[in-house]
């Protein structure tokens, strides 16, 4: 399936538009590489509106390997994180160096499964919460935005990760101090502001956490225990940066996903009878010990057809460091190298009819052609920390669902895409529910 290097890099890779365009995470972007894919094929440049050099769109997976694996050391984030950075400062999803590095050590721990079992019963008490909501609604017979009711599970559910038994007092003394994150659809320079006054409800936390030390297994506790090498801990800079980091990021990726694969199963009424059977036969409770694991394998193909069609971070970017090389090509430092999981999940000479929600693909030893034609969670060092988390949430969140409910799409046309730094519905996903 998949096509020759010489192809797509030596042939392909010195074509491009001629005229600079100014790639970024937004609509007209994601809009023109599809086009020059079809175009200039995996590999090919595009002239830097600010003079500099050349930026790089690869879309070759054996090269996507060399600029997020092999030669990763070669390359720093890239443009486009400007925005993030406003945000969320130096969390982990955008520093650099030694000092990413250092926070990535401190952190990995409690993302390991082990440490992670212990959100299950929180995750399964919350997914049951939402279904009387949704019970409620089905019985009155109203159409139901579950992009929105998602989106404000998934952030209870990232609160109560981070901050524990902390969440109860922080929501009783100010209301949800975070709900802007689902009240307010905009990412703009206001938004940005609003969301910088949330530092201090974190700082608050962490001084009382530093006054009165406990054990404590959420992130926050395994933040304020980690230790470097040296015996260091984390400042409370860092700290903060790291908390609203994961609020952020483990609140709209996995949310968005959610979203998607509902208007995915509520169109597909084959998909959806096989993920609910599945459903219907795995012990419910043992959901909030052991979590969904190996007993969801069908609905596991499921979150992974959806990730490939809807990758939450559609675009990613990276800088040379250095002098490097890229297939067949030099590139100087400072050039801009984008990969597009949206295109690349797409490329037809490594998915069969690569436009059709098939989860059965995921079952084929041919799919994907290549390893890195699917990369929904990046790959390499900067191997996104919490994917074990999301498809835990993401595996649950559907088994108890599809358990209580058989949805249909109440929309007229299929969900618009807002295509910002992540991919999500633009305007909602509505669905009528029947209870089972």
């Amino acid at each position: 399936m998949a096509s020759s290097l010489s192809e797509t890099s030596a042939s392909v890779g010195l074509a491009g538009p001629r005229t600079a365009f100014p790639i970024a995470p937004d609509a007209e972007t994601r809009r023109m590489l599809c086009r020059w894919h079809g175009e200039y094929g995996a590999v090919y440049r595009v002239p830097d509106t600010r003079g500099g050099p050349d930026h790089w769109v690869v879309h070759d997976p054996r090269l996507v390997r060399q600029v997020l694996v092999k030669r990763g050391a070669d390359y720093e984030k890239g443009r486009g994180l400007d925005r993030v950075r406003l945000l969320l400062g130096e969390g982990i999803m955008v520093s650099e160096g030694a000092f990413w590095a250092r926070q990535r050590r401190l952190m990995q721990p409690a993302f390991r499964p082990r440490a992670l079992a212990d959100f299950n019963a929180m995750m399964l008490a919350e997914n049951r919460a939402l279904a009387e909501r949704w019970a409620a609604a089905a019985t009155g017979g109203a159409a139901v935005d579950v992009a929105a009711h998602i989106s404000e599970l998934t952030l209870v559910i990232v609160l109560k990760s981070i901050f524990g038994r902390d969440y109860e007092a922080l929501v009783a003394a100010h209301g949800n101090p975070f709900a802007l994150l689902t009240e307010t659809p905009e990412r703009d320079l206001r938004f940005a502001a609003r969301f910088h006054r949330l530092a201090g409800v974190v700082a608050a936390v962490v001084e009382r956490r530093r006054a009165a030390p406990r054990p404590a297994f959420d992130f926050l506790g395994h933040m304020l225990a980690a230790r470097s090498r040296t015996g260091a801990s984390m400042s409370t800079r860092a700290l903060i940066d790291e908390v609203m980091t994961l609020i952020v990021a483990g609140h709209e990726t996995t949310a968005s996903v959610l979203a998607w694969a509902w208007y995915l199963i509520a169109t597909h009424e084959d998909v959806c009878a096989r993920a609910r059977a599945e459903a219907d036969a795995v012990d419910e409770a043992a959901l909030g010990t052991r979590g969904p694991g190996a007993d969801l394998p069908f609905i596991g193909r499921v979150i992974d057809e959806t990730l490939r069609l809807y990758p939450p971070g559609w675009l990613l970017s990276r800088r040379a460091r250095v002098d490097t090389d890229l297939g067949a090509h030099r590139l100087p430092a400072g050039s801009q190298v984008f990969i597009s999981p949206y295109v690349l999940h797409r490329h037809d000479a490594h998915w069969r009819d690569p436009q059709r929600f098939d989860p059965a693909r995921f079952a084929r030893d041919d799919e994907p052609g290549h390893r890195f034609a699917f990369v929904p969670f990046a790959a390499g060092p900067r191997h996104c920390v919490g994917e074990h988390m999301a498809r835990t949430e993401m595996g649950m969140h559907l088994a108890v669902m599809l358990r209580r409910f058989t949805p249909r799409y109440a929309g007229e046309a299929p969900p618009a895409m807002e295509s910002r730094i992540n991919l999500r519905p633009a305007a909602g996903i509505y669905l009528q529910l029947t209870q089972r």
